[in-house]
């Protein structure tokens, strides 16, 4: 049983996956390996996972590289396996600040990212119905659980 956990900056490490961040301070042997994460080719083979986390990577992937990004993701997974992609959902942060229940500089950071460093800033937003949609629409993936707490949307679907 393959699993891989994708992290993006600063991410939790899972002794169960095989951890993939392209900024990960130090490398251990099949538990965390510095890569890219839009492209698995070099480390999974297709349809290999039964399960690919992604929770907090795809809000830093170009808009131009996301369908890429997603199609490289879904076919590492094999037939039956799962993906648990997670982002902050753009409907829940506007409808916040247009309440005014968050102020401009909680919104910024929300949709652009901490910007401490170039690689924490965010290039892409989306909201939980829409990827939904989307897995089910252009990858014919079945959504399994949709949620979204906190600004923070989680999108599970099978393969």
């Amino acid at each position: 049983m393959q699993k891989v956990n994708l992290i993006y900056g600063e991410g939790d490490v899972f002794d169960t996956h095989l951890n993939i961040n392209p900024f990960a301070q130090k490398e251990i042997e099949n538990k965390i390996i510095r890569s890219e994460v839009k492209n698995l080719d070099k480390h999974i083979d297709d349809g290999e996972l039964d399960e690919l986390l992604a929770y907090d990577v795809i809000d830093y992937i170009p808009i131009t590289e996301a369908e890429d990004t997603l199609a490289n993701w879904i076919k590492k997974i094999r037939v039956g396996g799962k993906i648990c992609i997670g982002g902050t959902d753009l409907i829940e942060v506007c409808k916040s600040f247009s309440q005014y229940r968050i102020d401009i500089t909680t919104v910024n950071d929300l949709i652009h990212g901490s910007q401490e460093k170039p690689y924490l800033t965010k290039k892409i937003n989306f909201t939980c119905i829409g990827m939904c949609e989307y897995l089910e629409s252009h990858f014919g993936l079945n959504i399994l659980k949709k949620s979204v707490n906190n600004y923070k949307m989680i999108v599970e679907a099978i393969r």
